[in-house]
């Protein structure tokens, strides 16, 4: 003969299986990207980044990197008197390079990203960008 206790520990079991992976599910579609950067407090899909700048290709120690040019992008977004600001690149891991208007003209921002400079320290590169602040 069986006891309540023998029935009830599998369906308990089970339970608490199904709230873990449901909280897993959540937790995990809570987290999606949302693809976008906050560029001067305004935020902007990388598709739209993508449409405001022309293509750049530069060489560095690692080969060629293409993405549009930073400085053409900061123009079209409205920044006035760009050359009289500098440029905090923040990065989701709390890494932030500030970046002068000279280095500025040369860089590029990938699809993936990340922003590179030709001729500089590797330290100057920031991956995974959520925000450019204009200071």
């Amino acid at each position: 003969m069986s006891s309540g206790k023998e029935k009830i520990i599998p369906i308990f079991a089970i339970f608490i299986l199904l709230i873990g992976i449901i909280s897993a599910l959540y937790v995990n579609a809570s987290q999606v990207d949302k693809n976008t950067i906050l560029i001067n407090e305004k935020e902007y899909s990388i598709e739209e980044i993508f449409s405001f700048a022309s293509e750049r290709t530069i060489q560095i120690d690692e080969g060629e990197k293409t993405g549009i040019a930073l400085d053409e992008l900061i123009i079209k977004i409205g920044i006035q008197n760009p050359s009289s600001h500098n440029y905090i690149f923040k990065a989701k891991d709390s890494y932030q390079q500030t970046i002068s208007w000279e280095l500025m003209q040369k860089g590029v921002f990938t699809r993936d990203n990340r922003i590179f400079f030709p001729d500089t320290a590797h330290s100057l590169w920031v991956f995974d960008i959520i925000e450019i602040e204009v200071n």
